[in-house]
């Protein structure tokens, strides 16, 4: 009488391992599924909250800019607006002589006139807490070496400043306040001036006050983010 082989219970068989096998790969794709799930709402529900971040900061902006149009509608103190960025600009011309940082009496009264209505609308309650820096940005032509138009650019800049807080200057509203968000910037002879197509000099030369908003740095990181596929 032939016997049946014996069987060993101590090890399992090959199919056995291998449905064990397919189980746990099973179980791991499911998870990296629901992981994968899981970052892409993430994803998305972070991409949202940049967007509207960014729709907040662009909104505010905007408000400055309308503000500062109505504020200056009807000024005649030779300066543009620009209608994107708010950024106003003074023909150097129009402060001071050729190749010099001395504020010209002219000059003097113009930003007299200018930074009090200026100020009142950045620094006003509706907009200060938005407002990060006020910028006075002086640029040259192109005549002369590059540092020495950086110096004539910073001590043309810095004269400004200098004479917003002079006592010959006068009071206006949020002068002391003023001095927590303003800044001066020398530009040298960088960022040209073209009209049609030709550079111009005279263009060139002038004097830009600009506001940069809080997070406006994150809020350019955020739109190259959101812009990326």
């Amino acid at each position: 009488m032939n016997r049946a082989p014996a069987r060993s219970y101590g090890q399992r068989a090959p199919f056995d391992q291998w449905i064990m096998y397919s189980d746990l790969m099973a179980g791991l794709l499911l998870m990296f599924i629901l992981f994968l799930a899981v970052s892409v709402m993430t994803y998305h529900r972070l991409l949202q909250e940049k967007e509207a971040r960014i729709n907040q900061l662009l909104g505010v902006q905007a408000s400055i800019v309308h503000s500062l149009e109505h504020q200056f509608h009807a000024s005649h103190l030779s300066m543009t607006l620009d209608p994107k960025t708010g950024n106003i600009q003074f023909a150097s011309d129009v402060l001071f002589s050729f190749n010099s940082y001395q504020l010209s009496p002219a000059g003097e009264a113009r930003l007299k006139a200018f930074i009090p209505q200026y100020i009142s609308v950045l620094l006003s309650p509706r907009y200060r807490n938005d407002i990060s820096t006020i910028v006075v940005k002086g640029y040259t032509d192109r005549q002369g070496t590059y540092l020495y138009n950086l110096n004539l650019s910073q001590e043309r800049a810095l004269s400004v400043v200098d004479a917003i807080f002079s006592p010959q200057f006068g009071n206006f509203p949020y002068r002391n306040l003023l001095k927590q968000y303003i800044t001066a910037e020398g530009r040298s002879y960088n960022d040209p001036v073209y009209i049609d197509g030709r550079y111009s000099a005279r263009a060139s030369r002038r004097v830009v006050f600009s506001f940069v908003l809080k997070n406006t740095q994150i809020m350019q990181a955020i739109q190259s983010t959101v812009k990326t596929p």
